[in-house]
């Protein structure tokens, strides 16, 4: 899932103006929220994206908040035509770190730094960072 939400963010930030970077949020978010499922999602994706996209992954529980709030704020953004801001969210999200990073204590540290944070003084905004275990 964490590559589909890399790929999607990238096609968003391209297309940030776009009707289909509104559908590419707003599935995002409905299959993060429950609405949709797995495959009803990658069919979307797989439409908007012109290819074919399969679910080898999920995102791990550390990222989960993050992902999440990221994601329903990418898509109040976009459908608001704040595209400065849709473009800064998926900024974000296409920079998202593998599953093999995220469990890497230095990598975290650093994407929520180069990141998050900054995003978070330039918006005045609070996207909640990915947090480790031992980090709690």
């Amino acid at each position: 899932m964490t590559n589909l939400i890399r790929l999607t963010a990238i096609f968003i930030r391209a297309n940030v103006e776009s009707i289909e970077a509104v559908n590419a949020a707003d599935a995002l978010a409905d299959v993060t929220d429950g609405v949709i499922n797995i495959e009803e999602a990658v069919f979307v994706f797989s439409s908007l994206l012109k290819r074919k996209f399969e679910i080898t992954d999920c995102v791990p529980n550390v990222a989960t908040a993050f992902v999440v709030t990221s994601i329903n704020e990418l898509k109040k953004a976009i459908h608001e035509r704040d595209f400065k801001l849709s473009y800064d969210i998926a900024d974000i999200l296409q920079a998202l770190p593998t599953n093999e990073y995220l469990k890497d204590k230095k990598a975290v540290s650093s994407f929520n730094k180069i990141y998050i944070m900054k995003y978070n003084k330039k918006h005045g905004a609070k996207l909640p960072l990915i947090v480790m275990k031992e980090q709690l």
